[in-house]
């Protein structure tokens, strides 16, 4: 399910990418080929500009009061003399502007410079083609061309001829074939980084979906395991119920211990559902945390007086070890705590062992901590101890439904401190459980605050 969805998310993801890169392709591609035919315009423009202003001494050869020059031609050498070296900075002048001029007396060809830039076949076409006094784009000889025709204000002289009219020709093959460089290089990197970025859309997508699966897998284990805690003490208390309607007459003495059976998986039911409702308000951000002065040995003594007679029961030794450590606490977290790490200890300690309790400063903070003997807890389980519902027995024959660590870990963290469990212990067996905590708690977290703004927000527009 999840791959689908990075399959989808990077579908859209590419198509939003290939849109805006094509749209900034096509802007760079427009612009640059505006840009390109503005230089070739104003190009053409400033040459028409010299050869109305009648500067054609500056710009073609042979426009001189004698007949020394002779008519150029196609092929025909280049006089010497002061029009010559004029017309050899031309030609160099004008294959840097990639201009042509082709000078015509009606539509008969006078000249062409720089000297055999066309065919007799091509300069005839040039000649009757119809360019105006605007640029036009044309093709001749399969070369691209822009085009205008420009009447000097007096005949131009070539040699023994005279032009009343020049054909100003701009060739564009330099400039089209950059322009089609560029689009293959545009088209190219378009498909590059589109491949590129399906790539890294797709590695980011599972990268960000990676906590919505871990909390969809922990929300569907934790369903499946609230399911099955729930099943077990309802079933019994189906089978005990069923007994007792098959024998109406039976008085409560008779089936008194049907009634102690329906208490215990009460019992059971009532605590597994405070369970999930601590952890839902945690979640939530609705847990109260009601921090005041609190001596954590006068916590660790009160909690070991309440499970005095449960260790006593099992024949196990409940020690104190408790110096007085005073922070910043909720009185009534802290025992929870407490107690759930005592109950734990005991039940899994065997006959004879010994359970501690043990409260100190250290630094600048303070240790809660609880010691057993019992069979301890396997290396592979460690790391997931503190999971809802999770339990070191997969058959489920332990006590309890496996929400008490979870629970110890919240009201740990939410006073700002760590829990952490060794197993074997530094007394080399059983577990120990320590939790560290400052001697003032943390300023609210954000998340909480925000997780009660959105619930207020939720309640007051279900109201």
């Amino acid at each position: 399910m999840f791959r689908k969805t990075a399959l989808r998310l990077v579908l859209l993801y590419n198509a939003v990418f290939a849109g805006i890169l094509l749209l900034f392709s096509a802007v760079v591609y427009a612009f640059t080929d505006h840009r390109v035919r503005a230089d070739e315009i104003a190009t053409m423009s400033a040459a028409a500009a010299n050869l109305r202003a009648c500067r054609d001494d500056q710009i073609l050869p042979g426009d001189a009061d004698g007949d020394a020059a002779a008519p150029l031609a196609r092929g025909h050498a280049i006089p010497p003399g002061p029009d010559a070296d004029r017309w050899l900075a031309e030609v160099n002048e004008t294959r840097e502007q990639h201009l042509v001029y082709v000078l015509l007396d009606g539509t008969r060809v006078v000249s062409q410079s720089p000297t055999g830039s066309f065919t007799s076949s091509e300069v005839a076409l040039v000649a009757t083609y119809g360019f105006g006094a605007r640029p036009r784009e044309a093709s001749f000889g399969g070369v691209p061309f822009l085009g205008m025709k420009v009447v000097p204000p007096r005949p131009v002289r070539v040699g023994a001829q005279s032009a009343n009219a020049v054909m100003i020709l701009y060739n564009r093959a330099q400039d089209v074939a950059f322009l089609r460089e560029l689009l293959t290089i545009l088209s190219a990197s378009a498909g590059l980084f589109s491949v590129v970025s399906a790539g890294a859309g797709f590695a980011l997508a599972s990268r960000a979906l990676r906590p919505i699966r871990r909390s969809f897998e922990e929300q569907r284990r934790f369903v499946a395991n609230a399911s099955h805690e729930l099943r077990t003490p309802l079933a019994v208390m189906r089978l005990q119920i069923d007994r007792m309607f098959r024998h109406p007459g039976e008085t409560i003495m008779d089936v008194s211990e049907i009634v102690a059976s329906l208490d215990r998986e009460t019992s059971r039911l009532q605590r597994l559902v405070n369970d999930l409702l601590a952890l839902a308000k945690a979640d939530e951000g609705e847990a109260v945390i009601r921090p005041k002065p609190v001596d954590l040995a006068a916590v660790a003594r009160e909690a070991a007086q309440r499970f005095a007679p449960l260790a006593e029961e099992k024949g196990i030794e409940l020690r104190v070890s408790a110096a007085e450590a005073m922070v910043e606490a909720d009185a009534d977290r802290l025992q929870e705590l407490v107690g759930i790490l005592l109950d734990n200890a005991i039940a899994f300690t065997p006959r004879g062992g010994w359970v501690e309790v043990r409260a100190h400063l250290s630094g600048s903070g303070a240790i809660l901590a609880v010691c057993d003997t019992g069979r301890g807890i396997p290396q592979e389980h460690l790391p997931h101890v503190f999971d809802r519902f999770y339990q070191a027995d997969p058959s489920r024959a332990t006590r309890g439904a496996g929400l008490g660590l979870s629970i110890a870990k919240w009201i740990a963290e939410a006073h700002g401190g760590q829990i952490r469990i060794a197993s074997p212990g530094p007394h080399g067996a059983g577990t120990e459980v320590e939790v560290r905590l400052p001697l003032r708690p943390p300023a609210e977290r954000r998340s909480g605050r925000f997780a009660r703004l959105r619930s207020m927000c939720y309640k007051k527009n279900s109201s």
